[in-house]
């Protein structure tokens, strides 16, 4: 029982039409996933347009807080060494709040915009940690210089209670030109 050549013809034509069923129903469900992810770029973008402007429009308020914390900035005299000024206050500080330093170094002075930093490498400290953390807080806290601690190790020390370790603190400051 041979097909004939109309039987063939009709189920060749299904088959294209299945074909092309599937492949329309494939090109619809990837053209909603692409739809669904352009929207939601779409919305991202928006989102972050707003959130520009919205910064742009405030661009004043920004400006005047950056130079009021500008202001606030320790000047020193071109040339002068700053590290024995920052040395001073850490060691005075340390001493206040019973964190001994027993070794600290100070790095080179950098520069980050208008601004100066110098690093103080101190190597090794001991103290409780109630101590530790009225130095760290009184430091970013103090009206004295800008300070920021940018890297604190800590283990615990041979004496109980204690902790000892080390840390880095930058003292940002600005030269008088």
């Amino acid at each position: 029982m041979g097909k004939t050549l109309r039987e063939k013809a009709v189920w060749a034509v299904v088959g294209v039409i299945a074909l092309y069923a599937v492949a329309v129903g494939v090109w619809f469900l990837y053209a909603e996933a692409a739809w669904k992810k352009a929207a939601r770029n779409y919305e991202k973008a928006k989102d972050t347009y707003r959130r520009e402007v919205k910064l742009i429009g405030e661009k004043g308020k920004w400006a005047d807080a950056y130079e009021a914390e500008k202001a606030q900035m320790p000047t020193f005299e071109a040339g002068k060494a700053t590290d024995t000024t920052w040395r001073r206050k850490l060691d005075e500080l340390a001493e206040k709040h019973r964190v001994v330093i027993a070794s600290a170094q100070t790095g080179k002075e950098t520069e980050a915009g208008d601004v100066l930093e110098l690093p103080i490498e101190v190597r090794s400290w001991e103290a409780s940690l109630e101590a530790l953390v009225k130095l760290l807080h009184e430091l970013e806290n103090t009206p004295e210089g800008m300070f920021d601690i940018t890297q604190l190790s800590l283990k615990p020390s041979s004496k109980k209670g204690y902790l000892r370790g080390s840390f880095t603190l930058n003292c940002a400051y600005m030269r008088e030109n």
